[in-house]
Order: structure tokens, then C-alpha cells, then sequence
């Protein structure tokens, strides 16, 4: 066997185990960009909020998530019909932050929409961040006493105080309710970080997160970012060697810079979920590729020009 064949064969073996290496990979990708934070159950009443990230939307910078609850302990009628009146506060930018549970009526799953802070014009390397928090209450009506039948005219009670003849109550008061709360985020190509905020005197609850591109999207952007830059630096190479040859120009680059002024276009958007020009993967690549082929076209024709007016005197 030749050397040649060897090598060829040698080339051959290590595409292939690259090839596999990268798929076998890849079989476990979701794991590594998803996102589980979950607690643990406690005892007592208290109100279970599950939340699952639905949508990632860079270019209006949201982040929609899907909410379900559970109950436990007296507030329950049943796992999702609460016993008495509740009460969600919830830092949606777009729905109502304030959501009413009437005692006997079902919980149904909402939709919320969270804001993303961050800069999408560092494409690929943006990072966002996100908050949510949540606070839930429970509305008690306190009863003072009944009144007897004499004394029902008599009383004058204060402005903080109603009585409907028969009872004196105090007004509705809110008190806060332990949450558990859990989040997923699982999004094709992006990656998500948190960690849990809790303050239990305040009764807030919630999550900080942490958005960015999948490490796949990275790189498969900067290999796109690298074939640009190395077409256009080989056009030029090729039309700097035509240029000094005298020999008769040889008119092949510029085909090729003609050609790839237009195809660049395609092969940037081909990035995943890139954003509109200006990004700054943009001034890493496309915008220096398309001078760079743009400005040997124009050398090339106008060396042309010259060379053939010249021969034709």
C-alpha cells in the first residue's frame, strides 16, 4: 500500500470518528442548555407554582412562561379549587399583575410574559437576564362578636369596622401564603442559568435568569463568520495574483467576487436566529468580506479596462 492511499485512509478514519464524536455528543445536548429548579415540599397550607418557559423572543426581548398551581393543606378543596379567596401578584409586562382565585372556582394555567434585559446586538455572545417573583394571599374576613337584639341600633362602629346587624367583622385583610415553587426552561437554541430568590418575611418568591445562545449556535455562527472572511481573503489572493501576472488577466475572480457579493448575504443570514444587520458578529465578518470582494470585483474591472484600451492603441 502506498503512502498516499494510507493517508487517504488515514483522512478518511479521523472524519468519521470526528463525525461520530460530535453526534454522540450532541445525543444529550438539551440537558446541558435546560434549566430544573424545583423545592422541595413542605408541610402545612401552602400553594405549588410550576413554571415552564414557553417562548424566547430576543427581538421584542420577552420571555413568555406558562404558570400552573396546586394547593395544600385547608386551602384546597381540591388540588386546584382553593377554599377561600386568593390572590397572585405576578410582575407580567403585558397581562394583569394582580390575578383573583375566588374560593370554589378552578385554577386555571395562565400565561405571563417576563422582560429580557440584554443586548442583542452582541450576537452571538448576548446574554440576557430576567426576574420573576411571585407573592400569594389569602383574603380572611376576622369576626369580633354577635350582637345582642337591644344594642343592635346602638352601636357606632369606627371606619374600620363594618356590622351587618347580626355580626360585627372586621374589613379583609391579606395574609401572605408559603409558596413552592419550581421552573423549566428548555428552548432550542438557547441556554439557561438561575438561581432561587426567597424572601420569606415579605412573602416573595421567584427566580433569577440567566439567558444566552447555546454553545452549538456559537459555533456554528463563528464557523459561518470564518468561511466568510476566508472566501473573501482567498478571492482577493487570487485576484492580486491575476493583477501581477503578464500575462493575459484572467477574468475567473472576477466571477468569484461577483458571485459571492451576492451569496454572502445568504450564508450570514444562514446563522442561527440571527438578528437584522448591525450586529457585531457583523463587523467580525460580513461587512469586511463584502468590502473585501466588492473592492477586488471593482479592481478587477476596471484593471481590465486599461489593459484592453491599451492593447487595442
Amino acid at each position: 500500500m502506498t503512502r498516499s492511499r494510507r493517508v487517504q485512509i488515514g483522512l478518511t478514519i479521523l472524519v468519521v470518528a470526528f463525525y461520530l464524536a460530535v453526534l454522540y455528543r450532541n445525543l444529550n445536548e438539551s440537558e446541558r442548555r435546560s434549566l430544573l429548579l424545583s423545592e422541595t415540599p413542605i408541610a402545612g397550607d401552602y400553594m405549588s407554582i410550576s413554571i415552564r418557559v414557553a417562548d424566547v423572543n430576543l427581538g421584542t426581548s420577552e420571555l413568555t412562561a406558562r404558570i400552573s398551581f396546586r394547593l395544600e393543606g385547608s386551602l384546597a378543596r381540591d388540588p386546584v379549587t382553593p377554599s377561600v379567596d386568593l390572590k397572585l401578584f405576578l410582575n407580567d409586562i403585558r397581562g394583569s399583575q394582580e390575578i383573583d382565585f375566588p374560593h370554589g372556582r378552578r385554577m386555571n394555567t395562565i400565561q405571563a410574559t417576563f422582560s429580557l434585559d440584554g443586548n442583542v446586538n452582541k450576537y452571538p455572545f448576548d446574554t440576557y437576564n430576567t426576574s420573576i417573583r411571585t407573592i400569594v394571599t389569602k383574603g380572611t374576613r376576622v369576626v369580633l362578636s354577635p350582637l345582642p337584639k337591644d344594642k343592635r341600633e346602638q352601636i357606632t362602629t369606627p371606619p374600620s369596622v363594618a356590622h351587618s346587624g347580626l355580626w360585627v367583622t372586621a374589613p379583609q385583610e391579606n395574609e401572605s401564603l408559603p409558596i413552592v415553587s419550581s421552573i423549566t426552561a428548555s428552548f432550542p437554541g438557547m441556554k439557561f442559568e438561575g438561581q432561587r430568590v426567597e424572601r420569606p418575611g415579605q412573602g416573595i418568591e421567584g427566580f433569577n435568569l440567566v439567558v444566552r445562545r447555546a454553545d452549538q449556535v456559537i459555533v456554528v455562527s463563528i464557523l459561518i463568520m470564518v468561511l466568510m472572511m476566508t472566501l473573501a481573503m482567498s478571492v482577493l489572493l487570487m485576484s492580486i495574483e491575476a493583477l501581477t501576472s503578464s500575462q493575459r488577466l484572467d477574468l475567473l475572480p472576477l466571477s468569484l467576487s461577483v458571485t459571492l457579493l451576492f451569496g454572502l448575504p445568504a450564508l450570514r443570514n444562514s446563522q442561527p436566529a440571527v438578528p437584522p444587520l448591525g450586529a457585531f458578529g457583523d463587523y467580525l465578518s460580513f461587512l469586511w468580506a463584502e468590502q473585501i470582494v466588492a473592492v477586488s470585483a471593482v479592481v478587477m474591472i476596471w484593471t481590465w479596462l486599461v489593459r484592453e484600451r491599451r492593447a487595442s492603441r
